[in-house]
């Protein structure tokens, strides 16, 4: 399934504001249920960077779901990947665009969403061009695609902050806000490491666990 995307140039195209519209498409909602790809075609004309940034929020926070973090992280890591290849046009797997939630506990959730997305829309504006030129667009997809593997592995507090950090990248690129991005960049490092040190303290307690035997 393919939903137009238009190209949007990051040099000339006027920022727009999502939170808004978040709010006016769920008011809007008329059926029992919401689809992913109908989230996607409402915001598509949006630009992958708000898709990633929307996608990412609900892993800012600890998931109470298991394995919940790792559903999530799926579609910002499919936004990610058609940034990194520069695709036009955004091709969603059918049983993903399928993907459902009920009315109710969409418009319950988009309140939240659409406040993160406010808190952010007033700090953003439009600096540091050399970070959001179309040029580097590929290699923020590359970024962003590694930090969505990493909001993925079922680690408790492992994807807060690489989550956080594709906000800020997501926000950045619509906005044409470098400094966002650099930031998101920079959170998206730290958050990196902090995961590498979790990975290698597991494996030194699996390993002393190992050795001390029965």
């Amino acid at each position: 399934m393919n939903y137009a995307l238009p190209n949007v140039d990051l040099k000339s195209a006027t920022p727009t504001r999502t939170s808004t519209l978040l709010r006016d498409f769920a008011g809007a909602v008329a059926s029992e249920r919401v689809t992913v790809g109908e989230i996607v075609t409402a915001l598509g004309d949006r630009g992958l960077g708000v898709l990633i940034a929307i996608f990412a929020i609900p892993n800012m926070v600890p998931s109470a779901v298991p394995l919940g973090n790792t559903v999530f992280g799926v579609f910002p890591l499919i936004f990610a990947v058609h940034l990194m290849f520069g695709f036009d046009r955004l091709m969603l797997p059918r049983f993903i665009a399928d993907r459902s939630i009920s009315a109710g506990s969409f418009k319950a959730l988009v309140p939240r969403v659409a406040a993160v997305l406010s808190w952010f829309e007033r700090l953003l504006k439009p600096r540091f061009p050399g970070v959001t030129g179309l040029n580097i667009e590929r290699v923020v997809g590359v970024v962003c695609a590694v930090l969505a593997l990493i909001t993925m592995i079922p680690i408790p507090f492992a994807h807060n902050l690489p989550a956080l950090a594709l906000v800020l990248i997501g926000l950045g690129l619509i906005e044409r806000d470098g400094l966002a991005i650099v930031i998101g960049v920079a959170i998206g490092v730290i958050g990196t490491v902090l995961y590498g040190l979790v990975l290698v303290g597991l494996a030194s307690w699996f390993h002393f666990l190992l050795k001390a035997g029965p």
